[in-house]
């Protein structure tokens, strides 16, 4: 009876971290407005593609299935996407990751963050991204400053944008082994 009652009285408290800020299909009219049709391409990772996603991001992948979203107008690329979820301290968040066509990151956006709100990237920590290709400055503490208080958030985000740059590079544009 008091783990019952404990448990109502903290759902509330519990509740109150999650946070989801758009949809999937939002994030995608978001990032795409131009866009007259998003493509979905599902990637399969082999082996070899994993070990060389794994060499160039310098971090492992938790997956070998991505899908990504192709963003056209007409016979344009305007960009690609990833909807990636990764965990933080004891919850998850899920961020957009967007790419230019010739590589470099867009933006990210956090679409769901369920940790505590003070453990959350600020927009302008974010915009430190943009325009940025796979390179060593791009780690924290090189090209892009830790955040205070939330290393593991913005570890786990460094990481994940590193990975989908690197499965970018060799699985979509085919700069790497088959």
């Amino acid at each position: 009876m008091l783990y019952f009652t404990l448990s109502l009285v903290l759902l509330p408290y519990s509740l109150a971290f999650c946070k989801v800020f758009m949809t999937r299909g939002e994030a995608l009219k978001h990032v795409f407005p131009e866009a007259d049709n998003i493509l979905k391409r599902n990637i399969f990772l082999n082996k070899g593609q994993v070990e060389e996603i794994e060499s160039r991001a310098k971090t492992q992948l938790h997956s070998k299935l991505y899908l990504f979203y192709e963003g056209k107008k007409g016979n344009e690329t305007l960009g690609y996407a990833v909807i990636d979820t990764h965990h933080l301290r004891t919850k998850s968040e899920t961020v957009i990751v967007v790419i230019n066509p010739d590589g470099t990151l867009k933006l990210t956006e956090i679409l769901a963050f369920f940790e505590p709100s003070e453990y959350m990237p600020s927009k302008g920590w974010l915009r430190l991204y943009q325009n940025r290709p796979l390179e060593d400055s791009l780690w924290l503490g090189k090209g892009i400053p830790n955040i205070t208080g939330a290393t593991i958030t913005s570890n786990a985000l460094m990481k994940s944008i590193r990975s989908i740059l690197a499965i970018y590079q060799i699985a979509v544009k085919g700069k790497g082994p088959e």
